[in-house]
């Protein structure tokens, strides 16, 4: 009998050897482990934290065995695995991968470190597992379709993240093929995340990957003590393929699998805002340089993109052109493009007030305007084309496109810019010392294990 997606998948998980993963990929794993830490503990300090801290307590979450939270005290693994995962998704920093649109770390490096921690893992199958998990992301991911799944009103983190997360706890846990087949099937029924935040700048975005991550730590644990699911949760009459996205794509989940690792085809946010404004941004900042310009330079900005791109991040015209929160300014191409323009940056500071408010953000803002290019359509989402035309008020014509903007695999930023963003973000929450040691434990998890990892990231030098 010929094995299922969902089996194959789950075989090569548990099969996959460090020695198999390149040492550029595991170097590049390293990276956006600590990215991903930078993530969550400035995520963590927002009013997201505030009110997930609220839940924890009330919950009783602490009671019990604990694991590390980023820079907090611990929790029972499930909350630890979700209350990570929302912080670090919740300033919109965190990475992405272009082919399947979706974040991978926030649903795979929480689990990971959570489950790793219980188990006393050594670094290198830490490292082996949170590969693993990506490559299990990103590769449904494809297979779903973006934009079938943003057509439907989903997200596809938490589609997703829930498989990915059940991958890396599972083989962290020692789970057989059989089991984490289960631990798949038992995932299918927790996919969710609805995409109705955009309607009024609602935080629930911000807690989709953390309950999938929650979600698939559980559906492993289930599995693990015998409970059972569907063995064809990918690809039966009423798998997720079919529910979520396109179910004649199902061999793309397994179709090559590592070559190349996933992983490395993902990218690094330098903007705080929506992977499609990362581009448009780049582009911004490119000719108001060049350029020299003022606003009142600025008569009009064209920016062409791809359609799935629209109801994200252009539309409606008027929620885009003068957000009123911190979310909407997250999500919308004229307020990001303006931000590029005017202040010359995109940091998590530039979606908060006073700059919300500031007239000539919004005056350009107004300026900005949005075409489809069935030329990118036709290239995405493997690649995230984006132009830029800029029409100032003395007659000048600004061009320029970009398949690749910064942080892009084909743009990496440089290991001393990954260290300059953890910093930067997590500063607030360790002093010195302590981001000394989390990047040292990062760096030497291979070789030292994960209990210095752990330590560091549990607060022990929070900033005073």
């Amino acid at each position: 009998m010929t094995a299922s997606a969902t089996q194959t998948l789950a075989a090569w998980v548990l099969g996959l050897r460090h020695e198999d993963v390149p040492n550029a990929t595991r170097s590049y794993a390293r990276e956006l482990v600590l990215d991903h830490l930078g993530c969550a503990a400035r995520g963590g300090t927002i009013d997201t934290g505030a009110a997930v801290d609220a839940a924890m307590e009330a919950m009783g979450a602490a009671e019990g065995r604990t694991t590390a939270v980023v820079g907090k005290a611990g929790l029972r693994p499930e909350w630890a695995i979700f209350s990570n995962g929302t912080a670090a998704h919740s300033i919109e920093l965190d990475d992405t991968h272009s082919a399947s649109s979706l974040h991978p770390a926030v649903v795979v490096i929480p689990a990971a470190l959570a489950t790793a921690e219980l188990e006393g893992t050594d670094g290198r199958e830490l490292i082996t597992a949170i590969v693993a998990g990506y490559e299990v992301a990103c590769r449904i991911g494809r297979a779903l379709d973006p934009t079938e799944v943003y057509a439907k009103g989903f997200h596809p983190t938490p589609i997703v993240g829930v498989f990915a997360a059940a991958a890396t706890a599972g083989r962290l846990m020692g789970l057989t093929e059989a089991q984490l087949v289960h631990a798949f099937g038992i995932a299918a029924s927790q996919a969710a995340g609805r995409l109705e935040f955009f309607a009024e700048g609602a935080w629930t975005k911000r807690m989709h990957p953390g309950w999938a991550g929650h979600a698939g730590y559980t559906a492993a644990r289930l599995a693990q003590g015998g409970f059972s699911g569907p063995i064809s949760a990918l690809e039966g009459r009423n798998g997720l393929l079919r529910a979520y996205g396109s179910a004649d794509r199902v061999a793309l989940v397994t179709a090559g699998l590592g070559a190349p690792f996933e992983l490395a085809e993902t990218s690094v946010k330098p903007y705080a805002c929506c992977r499609y404004n990362q581009g448009p941004i780049d582009l911004a900042l490119a000719l108001a340089r060049e350029g020299s310009l003022a606003v009142a330079d600025i008569a009009s900005v064209e920016v062409g993109m791809v359609s799935t791109a629209f109801p994200i991040v252009v539309e409606p015209t008027d929620r885009k052109v003068a957000p009123d929160n911190d979310v909407d300014a997250q999500f919308s191409l004229q307020y990001s493009v303006a931000l590029g323009i005017v202040r010359g940056s995109a940091g998590l500071d530039d979606y908060a007030e006073p700059h919300l408010s500031n007239a000539d953000l919004r005056a350009v803002a107004a300026r900005v305007s949005a075409v489809v290019r069935p030329d990118f359509d036709a290239r995405f989402p493997e690649v995230w084309p984006c132009a830029m035309t800029i029409v100032t008020t003395d007659g000048r014509r600004l061009t320029a496109e970009t398949d690749a903007p910064k942080g892009d695999p084909r743009n990496r930023l440089t290991p001393d810019e990954m260290r300059a963003k953890f910093r930067g973000l997590a500063a607030g929450v360790f002093d010195a010392d302590g981001l000394a040691a989390i990047e040292r434990a990062v760096e030497r998890v291979e070789d030292d294990g994960v209990e210095p990892l752990v330590a560091a990231v549990g607060g022990a030098r929070i900033a005073r």
